[in-house]
Formats: C-alpha cells, sequence, structure tokens
C-alpha cells in the first residue's frame, strides 16, 4: 500500500549540516504576508551576522518557516547568548514587537536521527507514536528510508521535542516530486507498508509542503 504523499522543516541548505535544528512556524496576520517575509529575511541577515546558519521557507498553506542549525545543543545554547548580547537583535525584536506581522503557530526543537540536506523542494510527515512504541515508530522510518531513496527522494529523519518523528522527503523540484508520485509503489515499498499498517506504531498528525526562499 501506498503512503500518499502531500512538506518541516525542514528547511535547510545545502550549507546547512547539523545534529539540531530549531524551527518556527509562522501565520501572517491578514495583509501581512509581505511585511512578514520582509521581517524574516531581516532576522535571516542579523542571526547571519551573529554565525547563525538560516533558512527560510514558505508552505502551501502560506505559513513561513524559519529555521536555524547548530551542530549539537551546546551550540544552540551558545547561539542564543549571542542574541541575548546582540544590540541589533534586541532592536529588531523590539520594532517587529511593536507591530506584529503574525502568529506562531508551531515551535519545533529538533533532533536529526538520519541527517539530510534537502532540495529546493521538501515534505515532511510528522507521526506521533502509540504509547511504548516510539522505538518501533523510528525503526520503521528507518526501513522506510532506502525504499523511498531508490524511487528518487532523498530522505531525512528527525525527532521533535513532543516526541513526534518527522519523515523528511526532498527534491529538486516540485517537477521532481510528481515524477516520484507518478513511478508508483515498489514491490519492496508495497509489502513493507501492508506490513506497517496491519499494526501501525503510531498516526500521522501533519504534512507539510515547503519551498526553499533562498
Amino acid at each position: 500500500m501506498k503512503m500518499k504523499l502531500l512538506f518541516l522543516l525542514t528547511f535547510i541548505s545545502t550549507a546547512l549540516f547539523a545534529d539540531v535544528l530549531e524551527v518556527r512556524l509562522w501565520k501572517a496576520i491578514p495583509g501581512s504576508s509581505a511585511q512578514l517575509m520582509q521581517n524574516a529575511l531581516e532576522a535571516r541577515g542579523i542571526h547571519q551576522k551573529l554565525g547563525g546558519q538560516v533558512v527560510v521557507a514558505t508552505d502551501r498553506q502560506g505559513r513561513l518557516h524559519y529555521a536555524t542549525a547548530h551542530k549539537n545543543w551546546t551550540g544552540w545554547a551558545a547561539f542564543q547568548k549571542k542574541l541575548e548580547a546582540s544590540d541589533e537583535w534586541s532592536a529588531f525584536a523590539q520594532k517587529i514587537g511593536a507591530a506584529p506581522t503574525a502568529t506562531l503557530e508551531s515551535h519545533y526543537l529538533v533532533n536529526q536521527v538520519a541527517p539530510m540536506l534537502p532540495s529546493k523542494v521538501y515534505q515532511v510527515f510528522v507521526w506521533e507514536a502509540f504509547p511504548g512504541r516510539r522505538s518501533q515508530m523510528i525503526e520503521s522510518a528507518n526501513a522506510a528510508q532506502p525504499l523511498h531513496e531508490k524511487l528518487g527522494a532523498s530522505v531525512g529523519i528527525n525527532i521533535d521535542q513532543m516526541g513526534r518523528l518527522h519523515y523528511l522527503m526532498s527534491f529538486d523540484t516540485w517537477a521532481d516530486w510528481a515524477k516520484f508520485q507518478d513511478t508508483g509503489s515498489s514491490d519492496e515499498l508495497t509489502t513493507f507498508f501492508a506490513e506497517f499498517y496491519s499494526n501501525p506504531p503510531g498516526k500521522l498528525v501533519e504534512v507539510y509542503n515547503v519551498t526553499r526562499v533562498d
């Protein structure tokens, strides 16, 4: 049985290769989409001056994804200290706080189980494991990864701070994604999903379709 594909995080350029990610999903206040994007690009410039690795992306639901990548959580903590000490960042935060353009919909702190460098477009399938079955969920994701890669996808596997699994599939273009869809399932993948769905270790709770803003 073939998983129906519809996105997150991830949100990483080829310059970004890290073990941990922080991702925020913003929903623009009506009429403020252009200003939200301008704010995100300004924030990216400040973060990059401080040595941060940043990607800005948008999804098919109209949300803006803002992600920073870090080598480890020690590196993440060090970056937070840089932000706290930055007068430029403080002034920027005050400016956007006085005239908000969006509401924060989601905030992920992510460990990368199977790091991958996403291309221009990607999808993220967010899975929530049933009680006591998180390890089985990760095992299933690891088993599915090479099967999807044989069909042309690049795959990454992440775990967020709430224990949910983010299964990321990346393509160079949406045309490549369409080709992947039209290829259909391999015999191996059909067998895998038949077994997976006979006793699933979790449920799919969200799907994102994302395009990076370079």
